[in-house]
Formats: C-alpha cells, sequence, structure tokens
C-alpha cells in the first residue's frame, strides 16, 4: 500500500517539518506538520505483507517511500509494543535497563532503550528487534526513539493536574488497550492488554474501575476508540460509570481522521 503525502513535503522543504515513523505489529504509519503552519499536518499508513519479516518488509518501505528518510527538523521513532515497564526513578539506575526488562520479559535479540519521564519521576524502558533500531539508526538524522505510551502519559497527566476527580484514560488501537488512572497528577495504573473485540474492551475497563477503587458516580472514563466502536462501549458502560467522555485531541490534528491517541498526544505537545 502506497503513502500518500502533502505534495509539498520535497526534499527541499523537510528541514521544516517535524514527523513520526509510528512502527505498529502490522505496518507503519507516517505522519507530520509544519509547527509554524496552521493546517500542516498530514497522517499515512500503511500494512505491511504479514509473510515478510517486520524487519524486511521496513526495509522495503522506506526503499519504496524515499521521502521517509528526508533530513527533517526532527524525526520520532514512535514504537507501539505491550512490552514495557514504568520504572520508579528511585529505583532505576543507569546500564540496568537489560536487568529490569529480562525480569518482567525475555527480550533475546532486542535492543533495551530506557526514557525519562520527569513529570512521572519515573523511566521507560521497552524493547525493540535490535534489527529495526540498527536501520532506523542507519537511514534517518538523528531520530529520537519513543513508546507510544509515554506522550499519552505525559499528555493524560496535564490534563488530569487541575482535577479533584480520579480519571481513568483508555486508548484503543490495532487489538490493544491502554489504560492508565491518574489521581490529581499521580499515576495511580498503568497497563497494556490485547483486547480484539468490545466484549474483552468492556471486561478490561470494568475490571480496572473496581480494581482502582473509582467512584462511579463521581470520577470519571475518558476513552479513545474508533467512532461506532466507542459509541458501543458507551453504551454498555454508561449503566455503570457515570462520567463517560472521549479523549479530547489537540486543534493541531483535530480535523485529522483514524490518527492514534499517541501521535496526536506526540504532536499536541510539539511546539
Amino acid at each position: 500500500m502506497t503513502l500518500r503525502v502533502p505534495d509539498t513535503l520535497t526534499v527541499d522543504c523537510a528541514e521544516k517539518y517535524v514527523v513520526s515513523i509510528r512502527l505498529w505489529p502490522g505496518g507503519l504509519s507516517f505522519a507530520g506538520h509544519i509547527p509554524s503552519e496552521k493546517g500542516s499536518f498530514f497522517h499515512a499508513e500503511t500494512a505491511f505483507d504479514p509473510v515478510v519479516s517486520y524487519p524486511q518488509a521496513l526495509k522495503d518501505t522506506f526503499f519504496e517511500h524515499v521521502f521517509l528518510s528526508y533530513p527533517y527538523r526532527h524525526v520520532y521513532i514512535v514504537y507501539v509494543s505491550r512490552l514495557y515497564m514504568l520504572a520508579p526513578k528511585p529505583v532505576f539506575a543507569e546500564g540496568r535497563e537489560e536487568t529490569l526488562m529480562s525480569f518482567v520479559f525475555s527480550v533475546p535479540g532486542r535492543k533495551i532503550l530506557h526514557e525519562p519521564l520527569p513529570a512521572l519521576e519515573a523511566e521507560l524502558v521497552y524493547s525493540l528487534p535490535e534489527e529495526v533500531h540498527a536501520f532506523c539508526c542507519r537511514s534517518l538524522i538523528r531520530p529520537q526513539f519513543t513508546h507510544a505510551v509515554a506522550p499519552m502519559l505525559l499528555r493524560w497527566r496535564e490534563q488530569n493536574l487541575p482535577c479533584y476527580r480520579k480519571q481513568l484514560y483508555v486508548s484503543v488501537h490495532e487489538n490493544t488497550m491502554d489504560a492508565a488512572c491518574y489521581d490529581r497528577g499521580v499515576l495511580t495504573f498503568l497497563n497494556s492488554f490485547d483486547a480484539g473485540n468490545a466484549a474483552d474492551l468492556l471486561y478490561y475497563i470494568l475490571y480496572i474501575w473496581k480494581q482502582t477503587g473509582m467512584d462511579q458516580v463521581e470520577d470519571r472514563l475518558l476513552l479513545f476508540a474508533p467512532a461506532s466502536l466507542y459509541r458501543e462501549l458507551k453504551e454498555t458502560l454508561k449503566k455503570y460509570v457515570n462520567c463517560i467522555a472521549a479523549v479530547e485531541s489537540p486543534r493541531t490534528v483535530a480535523t485529522a481522521t483514524r490518527v492514534p491517541l499517541d501521535i496526536v498526544s506526540l504532536f499536541g505537545c510539539e511546539s
């Protein structure tokens, strides 16, 4: 599948753009904008052939779409995976990433990265295939790697800080559900789940709601999901949760459709 980008995206003007290359299990998404130009945001995605290995499919896509390697102002590599952990700053030490990851996950043949989240006083530790990491470093100019949950966690905390109620944030994408609970800016719960249908999503949401001791009347559920799925989930959940709302999108990408929430959050925070 061909990635469609604006005609104005040329090698000569690439240095104006901040872009992201989102690596999700089934393919690649490419998004970007010129921070100083309203309405310049774009988003495109392509699915990979499941018969081809992910590293090879990634290389083929870069070969087919030369604009992926243009000299941009800034490039984010957003990696989507359930293999991550949030390590509190007091227990994290440089060089212990592999020990922490191996304690929770088996990670042979993978590059382990860590991402500081000062606002949460924690480090996000995750891994991606070594071949994928090496290829991105060779093909792009100073790429910044980030895990998909990182921009969402920071944006959700910012939104929750002025609130006097607990809030459960849920993002649904690619048969996965990311969930985080905040209480006045303090992260009290974080996890990601495989959830391929509405029944699974409903179970996890209500289970988290109960386990975190959220109030059925006062506390809020903020949900990000495709429109039809959002309506289906809300219709059932409103029997159990009084305050349900859609996650607000920053104006930067408000008019774009089918943009994953991690990209919405990333570009909403980009200056």
